[in-house]
């Protein structure tokens, strides 16, 4: 008994050195402690912070997850990048829902299930008809025989696949056709293998050749081909493949060439491979142990040939992510829109094409070939200094060219340092730390701060240092092609809450020491009053 009250006591006292140890950290995490504590898989945070709701919710919330009914239901599969599917999700909705409510015409998103990563493939949303008795489509009471069905069918795939073909935070629009994992795949003698790593493109052209044999899996573009037509009448398709993670014995022109090989074999009477000029595109793509396959709708990503009609980075953020980093900054026309690091100027400029130039946008940059630049593609793109203005500035100069409480918001990509080798890291976090201090004067409240920048963590620690002038509504890490940087968003607090609550105690308990307010001013760096 001795022995246990003992333990009990040493643990107690262990406690409590650990709290006072941390009493600072725990009352700067308290102005977060919802926001901190509402991360949910996805990488989504709850909107809200500090005991309060925020001001508008946050684009890319609400979308399911891995929710796929069966494939066959699947019309649709657009790839984006691996961590921004709901973001992706979300705006598909939005274009899915247009046509919604306009009686006989209504094309709209109530005929559609809109699923982020599905079959567990990251970096893919797909989009699946609902059942007709879900859609309110048919009048009470009349069943929709098969060929009403077959071309409400038709219309809605027609409708959904022009406007998902303008979609802005996607890569490839794609007509699903087939899935599998890696680890259905079988040798040649029918043996398992069991590690998907040691799989060759051979076993790939074996496998997927007697799965379209089998009728298990069909490529739809390729049967719409040739038919019993004469040798030059045929169709012609290319195999492409995109392969992510691993590891895998095979690289992406075995993939293309094996499992485009088998799908020439098996419709031969129908197509023939050919490199260009080509009618189909069908996709293989790899996500580690994941394979999907569908008939690429688009002729070029979706993300590229947006802006850069003059000038270009050397390293600039893709038009994808500007457009989802814009959205998350929820601006509506007539606000004003600014980034401190804009180099080209691809944010501001996808900015300005989303909201038709309705938009007011200051971009900065210490470079003045990048503020100089980014200039003369706002020019081009007939945003002239009225709409779009351009400072060669340090960003720590925000308050001299902007007023303070003026700005709705500000989106940008944070310099991520990849080449500032070690030495200059803490210089990269004093940086981050004043442009959020300096930031706060020019936003207005419940302004946000969108953030993309490759050392999250040490972003988050810093945003928890200043708890009180901010709420943190979302943290999210996304792929972009070899790297995981971090999407950081965060809404200005009208007072800094953390601050002025230490400062009252201090001045009121101040009454009752022999100690004068200014001692307490050299200590803290800050008046008490």
């Amino acid at each position: 008994t001795r022995l246990c009250g003992n333990s009990m006591l040493a643990a107690a006292r262990e406690e409590e050195h650990e709290r006072r140890d941390n009493w600072l950290g725990d009352i700067a995490a308290k102005a977060n402690e919802d926001g901190a504590a509402a991360l949910r898989p996805g990488g989504f945070c709850a909107a809200g912070g500090g005991g309060k709701a925020a001001a508008a919710p946050l684009f890319g919330d609400g979308v399911e997850f891995d929710n796929v009914g069966t494939a066959d239901e699947v019309c649709f599969a657009v790839s984006t990048n691996i961590g921004s599917e709901a973001y992706c999700a979300a705006e598909i909705k939005e274009l899915l829902s247009e046509g919604e409510g306009e009686g006989d015409n209504d094309d709209g998103g109530s005929s559609w299930d809109v699923i982020a990563r599905p079959f567990g493939i990251g970096g893919y949303v797909s989009c699946s008809l609902k059942a007709p008795d879900a859609t309110g489509d048919g009048s009470e009471g009349e069943e929709e025989s098969e060929e009403e069905r077959r071309r409400r069918r038709r219309r809605l795939h027609a409708s959904a696949s022009s406007r998902l073909l303008r979609l802005r935070s996607a890569h490839n629009v794609l007509e699903y056709d087939d899935h599998f994992d890696l680890s259905e795949v079988v040798d040649e003698e029918g043996v398992d293998i069991t590690a998907t790593s040691s799989i060759t493109g051979v076993d790939l052209y074996a496998f997927y050749k007697r799965r379209l044999e089998a009728g298990t899996a069909r490529i739809a573009s390729v049967e719409r081909m040739g038919g019993e037509s004469e040798e030059g009448d045929k169709g012609t398709f290319r195999a492409s493949c995109e392969r992510i993670g691993g590891p895998h014995s095979f690289q992406t022109p075995h993939v293309e060439r094996e499992v485009g090989g088998a799908i020439a074999e098996v419709y031969a009477d129908r197509c023939k491979p050919k490199m260009t000029n080509y009618d189909a595109n069908v996709r293989i793509d790899v996500v580690n142990d994941r394979v999907i396959v569908g008939t690429q709708l688009n002729v070029d990503d979706l993300s590229k040939g947006r802006h850069f009609l003059r000038f270009r980075n050397a390293v600039t953020i893709k038009t994808n992510l500007a457009y989802v980093m814009v959205r998350l900054a929820n601006v509506t026309e007539g606000n004003l829109l600014v980034d401190p690091f804009c180099g080209s100027g691809t944010i501001l400029l996808e900015a300005m094409e989303m909201y038709d130039k309705k938009l007011r946008c200051v971009g900065m940059d210490v470079s003045r070939r990048s503020a100089n630049g980014a200039r003369d593609n706002a020019t081009a793109e007939g945003c002239g200094p009225s709409s779009c203005q351009f400072h060669c500035a340090d960003a720590r100069a925000l308050r001299k060219h902007l007023e303070d409480n003026s700005v709705d918001a500000i989106a940008t990509n944070l310099p991520w340092g990849v080449m500032t080798g070690n030495k200059n890291v803490s210089d990269l976090q004093e940086m981050y730390e004043a442009f959020l201090r300096i930031a706060w004067y020019v936003l207005k409240d419940g302004g946000r701060v969108v953030m993309l920048v490759l050392r999250g963590l040490q972003l988050t620690r810093i945003i928890q240092k200043l708890g009180g002038r901010y709420r943190l509504l979302h943290v999210n890490v996304i792929r972009t092609t070899n790297n995981l940087p971090c999407l950081v968003v965060v809404e200005k607090l009208p007072r800094d809450e953390v601050n002025e609550s230490v400062k009252g105690q201090l001045a009121y308990l101040s009454q009752f020491v022999c100690i004068s307010k200014d001692m307490y001013h050299a200590i803290h760096y800050e008046r008490i009053d």
